[in-house]
């Protein structure tokens, strides 16, 4: 997948795994395994269904206002995922 400069006062670089016809590029697919993906999965649907019950809640009044994160779960997942858990 090529990469392709933007135009700004300093250096950045647009990159994509997929490209405009949604076919992957396989030297810049991630290396996770079934377990990882579905663990992964798992958390987005999560966090999409605490979404809409906070969202139903604040219809009702039962709670104030949140931001609503609906469409954002692998933004946020793809971030925390790379954390390790430390102990200690």
């Amino acid at each position: 997948m090529p990469r392709k400069p933007i135009d700004l006062p300093f250096k950045l670089e647009y990159v994509s795994i997929l490209d405009e016809n949604a076919v992957i590029d396989k030297s810049m697919e991630p290396k996770l395994s079934n377990e990882e993906l579905t663990t992964m999965f798992r958390y987005m649907l999560l966090a999409r269904r605490a979404d809409e019950r906070m969202l139903n809640m604040q219809r009702q009044g039962r709670i104030g206002t949140f931001p609503q994160a609906s469409g954002h779960e692998a933004i946020s997942m793809g971030s925390v995922f790379c954390l390790k858990k430390k102990i200690g």
